[in-house]
């Protein structure tokens, strides 16, 4: 059986491990960054934490005899995703990503697409109530509206108190449903939404709701790394290119 290493903590890298686990072929490594408290259960085995960079990564592949890497990690992590490419290049291990394609804006949709948070928040107007779901790691750029109420959800709520100028933090989980995101973005009086690009089902909610409700969405694109690496759009793709390994 072939060791294979998931770059996982999404719902792709999670459906990836269930469908390996089952494979005769393969044993599946599902490694998560430790940022959430309570990851979701995978299949196969796991390990949480950081590799060290380029260097321990590559140690960790040659010590567990590592066959493949699949990176399906977050479109924005993207350090984890070099170091993966450096690190597979220097171990000679074959290795693809596992995305999601990014959404894109159909009729009744008001985007304004934006290339990072600095330019979102900068874009936000003077006296907004701001729905804000771009994650707890770059949360400081708003502290720094006081002109702007923002309401802002997050996995895991910070474990040290974070002053926003006004507004509210609440934690929670996806997939929502669309009806809720509206009822929340109704109960909190929202007139405009921040996302990132990050595609998939599992949050597209919001902006079902944001179209729904008229509101115009300050959209933050996905980072083009451009490193060659193949591309991987499915679970069966990605099942695809490990078998074509194994013959």
């Amino acid at each position: 059986m072939h060791r294979v290493l998931i770059l996982g903590g999404t719902s792709e890298g999670a459906a990836l491990a269930d469908k390996l686990s089952a494979d005769p072929d393969f044993i599946p490594i599902t490694s998560l960054a430790g940022r959430t408290r309570e990851p979701k259960d995978v299949q196969g085995l796991l390990r949480q934490g950081g590799f060290g960079g380029v260097e321990g990564l590559v140690k960790y592949l040659k010590l567990e005899k590592v066959f493949a890497v699949l990176d399906a990690t977050h479109p924005f992590a993207t350090q984890i995703t070099k170091n993966a490419f450096f690190a597979c290049q220097i171990a000679k291990i074959p290795l693809a990503r596992l995305t999601r394609k990014p959404w894109v804006a159909e009729t009744g949709d008001d985007w304004d697409n934006v290339e990072n948070i600095e330019q979102a928040v900068a874009s936000i107007p003077v006296g907004s109530r701001v729905f804000v779901t771009t994650g707890r790691q770059e949360l400081e750029p708003y502290f720094k509206r006081d002109d702007i109420w923002t309401l802002v959800r997050v996995i895991d709520m910070p474990a040290k108190k974070l002053e926003l100028g006004t507004g509210k933090f609440i934690a929670g989980r996806g997939p929502f449903s669309v009806e809720d995101e509206v009822d929340l973005m109704r109960d909190y009086e929202v007139d405009l939404l921040v996302s990132k690009n990050s595609g998939g089902q599992s949050s597209y909610g919001k902006i079902i709701a944001a179209r729904r409700l008229g509101l115009p969405v300050i959209m933050v694109r996905a980072p083009e790394l451009n490193l060659g690496t193949v591309v991987c759009y499915s679970l069966h793709e990605a099942s695809d290119w490990l078998q074509g390994f194994l013959h």
